[in-house]
This record gives structure tokens, C-alpha cells and sequence, in this order.
């Protein structure tokens, strides 16, 4: 069993998804149903690289960011009040403020020019990753829809930027969202869950993006398509058809902008640079 948990594949996917799905089925009829992908998120942590934070590397800094995503949705959802947007402005900011402090320790060793249009950057990027994502979460298929896709592309893009751990946990918390996903189609019909469901997988998945630039050999523009992830949910309009379908044709809507940020990655990847 141990030599099967140090299987990369199980502990990026499998038992990230496994455990978010646990969580999903008993927080299925609550508004935290988002506290079940910082379970999974846990979990590949805790195979992977551990709890331990004596050295703060920026990879343990987006594990710590990562695990305290459930703050917000515990003060948000607790209240079971809509996430207005005041509130959405707020969370976004401290995630943009959270990004340069995950790569504040590459941003200092840049010109203080270059460091300050990355740092502007990578928190707009964010920011904006963030908001979206929040904004949308309001229907929670489209939610944990994105959480998914959002995930799936941090990974894709993490490996293709020769970054295998953080890979893992882009797709973890990728299918920890996806679990949330699952869970809504089984049952047939939409978790009462609030706007953060997806926050730990949209927060987890732009840090992961950010790092793949600035500690990997991912480009910046790459990043760029997936801004458009979670809007490109929206272009499925709300209907009478089964959840199962809905959410199919929501991730399905995703994808693209999933794809066109992987194929930009991987042209740049097998373009000999000169």
C-alpha cells in the first residue's frame, strides 16, 4: 500500500479525488461544500511534501495559502448570505496580495523595475483569476465546474513547464473539484453551496500558474487563456435540463480555453530556442 500511495498518478488524482468525494457526499446539502476540495488539496499535500513549514519555499507558502482558502468560505457561507461584491473585491485582493508573497522570493532576487511589474502581474492575475471564478460560483455546477477545469489547466501547465510537483497539485485540486461536480450529478440536482465553492481549486490553481512562470520554464502568456475559463462557463444559459447535462456542457464550454492555454504550452515547449 505505501509503495502505491508514492505513485505520483495516485496521489495527484486518486486519492485527492477519493478523499474530496467523501467530503462532497457529506457536505453535499450545505453551503460548504467548498471545505471538501481543501480536503482533497490536503491530502495530496500530505503524501507529496508534508505538513512540516520550518523552511517557507514558495511551494509550502502556496500550501498554506491553499489550506486557508476554508477561511472565507466558513465566514462567508456560515452566514448563508450572498457573496456581494464588495465581498468578492475584498478576497480578490487578498489573493492578488497572497500571490506576490507566495513568489516574493524570486520577484527579490529581480531589478526592482522587473520585479515590480512581475509582482503588479502576478496579483492582478490573480485577482482577476479569483473574482471571476467567485462571480460565477453563484450556480454551483458552474462553480465546481471551473474549479475543475481551473485545476486541470494548473497541472497541465505546471508539467509543461517542468514542474512535476507542482503539477500534482494543480490536478489534485482539480479533481477535488471535479468530486464537487460529481457528487451534484448523482444526486440530480444543484448543492445550495455559496459562491466560494470553487476558491480553494481557482486560489491553488493561479498559484501553481504564477510559480510555473517564475520558478519553472513556463511563459507568462500562457497563463492568459485561462482567465477566460471561468467565463466561458457562462455561455451554457441556465435551463430545465438534468444537472448531469449541465454540468457536461459547462465543463465542455471550459475546455476550450483549457486547451488553447495546454497548446500554447506546448508549442512553446517544442519550439528550439534559438
Amino acid at each position: 500500500m505505501e509503495e502505491l500511495l508514492q505513485n505520483p498518478a495516485i496521489q495527484a488524482g486518486v486519492v485527492p479525488f477519493v478523499t474530496a468525494l467523501i467530503a462532497a457526499a457529506l457536505l453535499m446539502r450545505t453551503r460548504l461544500l467548498g471545505l471538501a476540495q481543501v480536503a482533497g488539496f490536503a491530502a495530496v499535500v500530505a503524501l507529496a511534501i508534508g505538513f512540516s513549514f520550518e523552511s517557507l519555499t514558495s511551494t509550502r507558502k502556496l500550501v498554506l495559502v491553499g489550506l486557508f482558502t476554508l477561511l472565507p468560505i466558513l465566514l462567508l457561507e456560515l452566514r448563508e448570505g450572498s457573496t456581494r461584491a464588495a465581498a468578492r473585491a475584498a478576497i480578490a485582493l487578498v489573493a492578488g496580495l497572497a500571490g506576490v508573497w507566495v513568489a516574493l522570493r524570486v520577484l527579490q532576487q529581480k531589478e526592482t523595475a522587473a520585479a515590480l511589474l512581475a509582482g503588479v502581474a502576478a496579483a492582478l492575475y490573480l485577482a482577476a483569476l479569483v473574482e471571476s471564478t467567485l462571480r460565477v460560483g453563484s450556480d454551483p455546477v458552474r462553480g465546481a465546474a471551473t474549479g475543475l477545469m481551473l485545476g486541470l489547466a494548473g497541472g497541465a501547465l505546471a508539467l509543461l513547464g517542468a514542474s512535476a510537483l507542482l503539477a500534482q497539485m494543480g490536478i489534485a485540486v482539480g479533481a477535488a473539484a471535479g468530486a464537487t461536480l460529481l457528487v451534484q450529478m448523482i444526486a440530480g440536482k444543484r448543492s445550495p453551496a455559496g459562491a466560494t465553492l470553487s476558491l480553494p481549486a481557482s486560489v491553488v490553481a493561479g498559484l501553481v500558474g504564477l510559480l510555473a512562470v517564475f520558478t519553472a520554464s513556463l511563459p507568462w502568456y500562457c497563463l492568459l487563456p485561462t482567465l477566460a475559463i471561468p467565463w466561458a462557463t457562462r455561455l451554457v444559459p441556465a435551463g430545465s435540463r438534468p444537472v448531469w447535462l449541465t454540468a457536461f456542457l459547462t465543463a465542455l464550454a471550459a475546455l476550450v480555453p483549457l486547451l488553447l492555454a495546454v497548446g500554447l504550452a506546448w508549442f512553446t515547449a517544442g519550439t528550439p530556442s534559438t
